[in-house]
């Protein structure tokens, strides 16, 4: 007959063996699916952070091209009102040397074009003028159209531009009416 501790001693035996077994193997799927699980997490993880980065990357792009269009406008803008609605500095500007203008300026009285100033402004060198009219990083073309007089000014667009902002305005030159048009270009880099 056996003791009670040769039993136990047999049972922890055969016991220990089977105990283990489902263990290991238990434990083996569960770091199989844990590696699974860990490569489906990154790979969606992949997946939002490739589409959150194109989708900021969209966004950040349109914003710029809005900031530049603006940007566009503005210069355009108070370009032309300066030209307009000045008569520059010093007033008598277009009797000076270019390089003695500090202010551009049109005008002889409200809304009359002074002839002097305009052919003085179509006369002085591009890079001038828009160094005067604050156009750093843009060019610009000035027409000035009354019927048979027709006066440019700047560098008209001659290839595909990246931005073009047209501002109009009507004035009076020489005792009537006359339209002045001013572009305002970014040429694609």
């Amino acid at each position: 007959m056996k003791t009670r501790e040769e039993i136990k001693s047999k049972r922890s035996k055969a016991s220990t063996p089977l105990r283990c077994a489902p263990l290991l193997a238990g434990g083996t799927a569960r770091g199989q699916a844990s590696l699974f699980d860990l490569l489906m997490g990154f790979f969606i993880f992949v997946v939002v952070f490739a589409s959150v980065t194109g989708a900021l990357n969209k966004n950040y792009k349109e914003v710029e091209r809005n900031f530049e269009i603006d940007e566009l406008k503005h210069s355009s803008f108070f370009a032309l009102k300066e030209l307009t609605e000045t008569k520059g500095f010093p007033e008598k500007w277009e009797t000076l040397n270019e390089n003695d203008v500090l202010k551009l300026g049109l005008i002889e009285r409200r809304n009359k074009i002074s002839e002097d100033k305009l052919v003085a402004f179509s006369n002085m060198s591009y890079d001038r003028t828009k160094e005067l009219l604050g156009l750093k990083g843009f060019d610009y073309y000035f027409t000035l159209d009354q019927g048979a007089i027709h006066i440019e000014a700047g560098l008209e667009p001659i290839s595909q531009t990246k931005y073009l902002f047209k501002t109009t305005r009507i004035v009076e030159y020489k005792g009537s009416e006359a339209e002045i048009e001013f572009q305002l270009y970014e040429l694609w880099e």
